[in-house]
């Protein structure tokens, strides 16, 4: 048939069918006298498939693959295909969330925090007063040739006076441990975070959290991990107080279904 009688019964329009041709996924013969492109009835399900898995989003060229490929391989390309989506998907309700939600005047945002090898420390000091443990710990990162790359505080126990906490640093790679037997290694997984800002005013730390807190609360949001402090690079004038409220690209459904519907901070907070 021609392609307009193809395009008829496939529902599928003809500049669409020639594009499938130009990639390979649909083939046509030319008509000897005309050149006009002409297609076999037994094409009719494969071109309607090709466009359903184009309105599923599966790109072009997995597609192709997908084409060439064996039934147990076609299965595992539907698997990976879906988990993308419901990741998607994930994605677009906690960006759904965040614009919906009422951030009460204060300056809550959203962003990605790629994913991190940490090596973790503890240390004792008062609240948003960790400089010096965080000078010290990466001199001796630094005496083992570890360069560091962002840096990291999490609240354990304390008062505002007395705090006890957990220093972090981010290295390119997994270290010998054996150098720091007082320190454990970590793989901070990729996260959908929320946060606020902190500048320079460190006494006010307390009431940073306390708002980020507030806000999870009031909106119903569900942290999938701890509260922390992030000091972007090196320095330690400004800070992200970020709560991960859902990690990507992995198995948070299962965490929450082991923890019994949700996941809660890890740590207790001032």
């Amino acid at each position: 048939m021609a392609i307009k009688v193809f395009s008829m019964q496939t529902g599928i329009p003809k500049s669409t069918l020639r594009f499938y041709e130009e990639k390979g996924l649909l083939k046509s013969v030319r008509q000897e006298n005309s050149n006009y492109r002409m297609y076999a009835e037994e094409q009719v399900p494969l071109a309607k498939l090709i466009a359903s898995l184009r309105t599923a989003g599966a790109p072009i060229h997995d597609i192709q693959l997908y084409l060439k490929a064996g039934e147990k391989s076609q299965r595992q390309m539907k698997q990976k295909w879906i988990q993308t989506i419901k990741e998607n998907q994930k994605q677009l309700e906690i960006s759904l969330h965040y614009l919906e939600s009422d951030s009460g005047g204060e300056t809550i945002y959203m962003f990605e925090k790629l994913a991190e090898e940490v090596i973790w420390f503890e240390a004792e000091s008062a609240a948003g007063q960790f400089k010096q443990a965080f000078y010290d710990r990466r001199i001796q990162l630094k005496q083992k040739g570890i360069p560091t790359k962002n840096l990291y505080l999490r609240y354990i126990s304390g008062s505002n006076k007395q705090v006890k906490a957990e220093i972090g640093f981010g290295v390119d790679a997994k270290i010998n441990m054996a150098f720091f037997p007082d320190a454990f290694s970590e793989k901070m997984r990729e996260s959908l975070c929320i946060g606020l800002a902190l500048k320079e005013d460190f006494s006010t730390i307390e009431t940073a959290y306390r708002k980020l807190m507030q806000y999870c609360l009031v909106n119903n949001w569900t942290p999938s991990g701890s509260i922390l402090e992030w000091y972007r690079g090196d320095q330690m004038e400004t800070a992200d107080i970020m709560i991960p409220v859902t990690q990507m690209g992995g198995d948070y459904d299962e965490k929450k279904k082991a923890a019994g519907g949700s996941c809660s901070i890890k740590r207790k907070c001032i």
